[in-house]
């Protein structure tokens, strides 16, 4: 055995009687890898526990529960150098790939204990009892609200609400120790860990001081589960259409508006406008018919710049819009979203849903000019492409920039706790031919402006408008207006070049097959 491996070696001695009552059944062979090992390095339980639990106090990460398939690549990642680690690596080039797959597939089997999810990581602290996120904590900030003037989305946006974890490339984050999350942000910045996806945890960590990692590690490591526990506990009831009553979980630190959210009966509607907002099917399960929330296309809880901004779009209403062919006020432009966007149905005026929308918005917008030409609305226009936007060439894009979010079928991904987590672009589950975002120049502006996500402005314009038709290509549920023919119903709802429901591409009518409108049949 290496001199290095002498000391885990005693280690693992130690704790192998308690491994056998912590492991499920396996085969004899796996549970030798994990407790003894094999051709000469030490078992995993050396460093990682006999749970899978990890060591908060040297930093070795939680294995139990994380997706077999991000385990796979970076025992991979670890083996062929793109990710470093001096022990990592000897034990990964020490394995075939049998042993790699079993082992990933049985830690991504184990479930992981209470203590690791719940704020409890080493076992000597309890959970906070009260609202963990009004307390003043930096990594707050970062993890659930990020620094979008650099670019920098919130962890949880690609980590999951509570930072649960979203498929094979975005790793939960909650209850890893705190030493061994600041030491992979370090490494990303450093560039000593180099095996991410188009560079994007490379570019956020270079943006982040030591500072700024040690708290947003700290946070994911003690707190982050009970922070999304507290939040989802807090679901609004509604009596009449009226607010009744909201469970007793403070704002946030950062609030929309850059101040505080008041402690008061109206400030109270703003915060359940936020919730609504932000985790729509949740918070208005009712009134929609897919997974998608407001926040999904209109970033950083609907405060962004270049992604229609919800401040902006507050003193623009009343407005004509070409669409309804009358003055639509912000509740009427509201209840839009919720028939088109959400593939929903629209609350009716004076809805607990509709109200707290409109004060969100209202809040965000104190002090902002009533212009409905105010800069920073709306999404910024892409210049006309070189070429006609292609759905070839689209696909190219869609496979190089945007399926490691939203799955190569389009379908997107849910968090690993089944909260809504990268939205689906096309499908059942996405925005119906109605929506805004069917309009290619739109889909356009939108991705230019802020896709991929820690990344926005890295595709060309070309790229971005090819990527948009590619999208708005595939089918989806029906248009609410439908006539009764597809025909009909581009003639008078989606004439010209800007839109692709009604013709024929791979073979097949856009339209003639979409689902029906509004939510599913459970």
């Amino acid at each position: 055995m290496p001199s290095r491996f002498a000391a885990l070696a005693g280690l693992a001695a130690t704790v192998l009687a308690a491994t056998s009552a912590a492991a499920p059944a396996v085969p004899a062979a796996v549970q030798s890898l994990v407790q003894q090992g094999a051709h000469g390095v030490p078992g995993c339980i050396t460093c990682h526990g006999p749970a899978g639990e990890g060591n908060a106090a040297a930093g070795y990460p939680r294995l139990a529960g994380l997706p077999g398939a991000y385990l796979r690549q970076q025992i991979a990642a670890f083996a062929d150098g793109s990710r470093e680690h001096p022990v990592m690596a000897q034990v990964a080039q020490a394995l075939n790939g049998l042993e790699r797959a079993q082992l990933a597939d049985y830690y991504a089997a184990l479930r992981p204990a209470a203590s690791a999810t719940a704020g409890n990581v080493a076992g000597t602290t309890t959970a906070p009892s009260a609202d963990v996120t009004r307390r003043p904590h930096a990594g707050v900030e970062l993890a659930l609200h990020g620094r979008w003037g650099q670019g920098m989305p919130a962890c949880v946006q690609c980590h999951g609400r509570g930072g649960v974890g979203i498929g094979a490339v975005s790793p939960p984050l909650a209850g890893q120790p705190a030493a061994y999350l600041a030491a992979q942000l370090r490494a990303w910045r450093s560039g000593t860990r180099h095996e991410d996806p188009m560079g994007l945890m490379r570019r956020v960590a270079s943006a982040l001081g030591d500072a700024d990692i040690d708290e947003v590690s700290r946070y994911f490591a003690d707190f982050a589960a009970a922070d999304a526990r507290l939040l989802a506990a807090a679901a609004p009831q509604t009596q009449g259409g009226k607010v009744a009553t909201l469970a007793a979980v403070e704002p946030p630190t950062l609030s929309p508006a850059g101040r505080a959210i008041p402690d008061s009966d109206f400030g109270r509607v703003v915060e359940l406008g936020r919730r609504i907002f932000n985790d729509t099917p949740r918070y208005a399960a009712a009134w929609v018919g897919n997974r998608l929330s407001c926040a999904n296309c209109h970033l950083d809880q609907g405060r962004r710049v270049g992604s229609a901004p919800m401040w902006a779009a507050w003193v623009s209403y009343p407005a004509y819009r070409a669409k309804t062919q009358q003055v639509n006020t912000f509740a009427e432009r509201l209840q839009g979203c919720f028939q088109y966007s959400m593939n929903g149905h629209a609350p009716p005026p004076g809805d607990a849903v509709l109200v707290a929308l409109e004060s969100y918005a209202y809040w965000m917008a104190q002090g902002v000019t009533v212009d409905p030409d105010l800069p920073g609305r709306g999404y910024p226009k892409v210049p006309a492409p070189a070429q006609s936007p292609d759905y070839a060439r689209g696909e190219r894009v869609y496979a190089d920039h945007c399926a490691l979010c939203h799955a190569t079928d389009g379908a997107g991904q849910a968090a690993a706790d089944g909260s809504p987590g990268f939205p689906a672009l096309w499908g059942a589950d996405s925005f119906n031919w109605g929506a805004g975002m069917g309009a290619v120049s739109n889909a356009a502006a939108f991705i230019k402006a802020n896709m991929p996500l820690g990344a926005s402005g890295t595709l060309t314009d070309q790229q971005a408008w090819d990527v948009a038709r590619f999208m708005d290509s595939h089918d989806r549920p029906q248009d609410p207006r439908f006539t009764g023919s597809v025909a009909a119903t581009r003639a008078r709802f989606h004439a010209g070049a800007d839109w692709v429901y009604g013709t024929m591409v791979n073979g097949e009518l856009l339209g003639s097959r979409s689902p029906r409108p509004g939510p599913r049949a459970p």
